[in-house]
């Protein structure tokens, strides 16, 4: 009896050591482990990824950013030149501009031949297309802005300071014109001598907008887009050029957007 309580003893020792010896053996090899939840644990309540073990290596899992599709442009060319109140433009001119049909109207020299082509293009289609105002420069800006600004101020209701934060509202500031690129029109019936939403003609802008993107042009200040743009005026078109004039008209986008696709 006592030689059969000796041996259990030993044996239980034994088996004691061993299975001492097992858990020492994992417990070295733990710091090269990776621990991450297996494949059809039952999400992040199982996985360990953020939770941080000291001497235990954790693979890090990247964020998945979705693609926007947008067309492969250059949008540091000089058709992509953004005037606003956020991006002035200095005293920015185009590189040359020429005569819009022997008019004293003018337009950057690079984008003539599609104004021309989009306005032949309205006479093809029955109307009498006339451009309003096209290309205006810094200096002429600011006269029309700081003219803007004396009215306002005339009377004294105002001081001048008030005057010019009024006539931002309705003019722009010199250096944020779309027109001071060279790239803006506005267009109207020739028979229509004003630009204001009670004196157009209808069925031409409607044309413009349904097919300026054939000829490059984009309408620059829509409507619905008048919280990013500041503006409305729905005859007032810009040349960007065919490939980003068509992925903007097509998906309801103003320049502004567009542009922060590539940001």
């Amino acid at each position: 009896m006592r030689t059969r309580n000796i041996l259990m003893s030993f044996a239980f020792i034994m088996l004691t050591l061993f299975l001492i010896l097992i858990v020492a053996s994992r417990t070295s090899e733990a710091g090269g482990i990776s621990l991450s939840a297996p494949a059809g644990s039952g999400g992040p309540d199982n996985a360990l990824g953020d939770i941080s073990i000291p001497g235990v290596v954790q693979t890090p899992v990247p964020t998945q950013h979705p693609e926007v599709e947008k067309p492969d442009v250059d949008v540091t060319s000089w058709e992509f030149i953004l005037a606003n109140s956020e991006h002035n433009i200095g005293t920015y001119a185009p590189a040359q501009t020429v005569s819009i049909e022997g008019t004293a109207q003018y337009f950057d020299s690079r984008a003539i031949d599609a104004l021309l082509s989009f306005l032949q293009g309205a006479r093809d289609a029955g109307f009498s297309p006339y451009i309003m105002t096209s290309y205006i420069n810094y200096s002429s800006q600011e006269y029309i802005f700081n003219g803007r600004a004396s009215q306002i101020a005339w009377g004294g209701t105002y001081t001048y300071e008030q005057a010019v934060e009024i006539a931002r509202t309705v003019t722009f500031y010199p250096g944020t014109s779309d027109h001071q690129t060279g790239l803006a029109v506005d267009i109207t019936d020739k028979w229509y001598n004003s630009l204001s939403s009670a004196n157009v003609d209808e069925d031409l802008l409607e044309w413009l907008r349904e097919h300026c993107a054939e000829y490059g042009f984009i309408l620059r200040y829509p409507s619905l887009k008048e919280s990013v743009t500041g503006w409305d005026e729905p005859w007032h078109f810009r040349y960007v050029g065919t490939t980003a004039a068509e992925y903007i008209m097509e998906r309801g986008l103003c320049l502004e957007e567009f542009l922060e696709l590539y940001e």
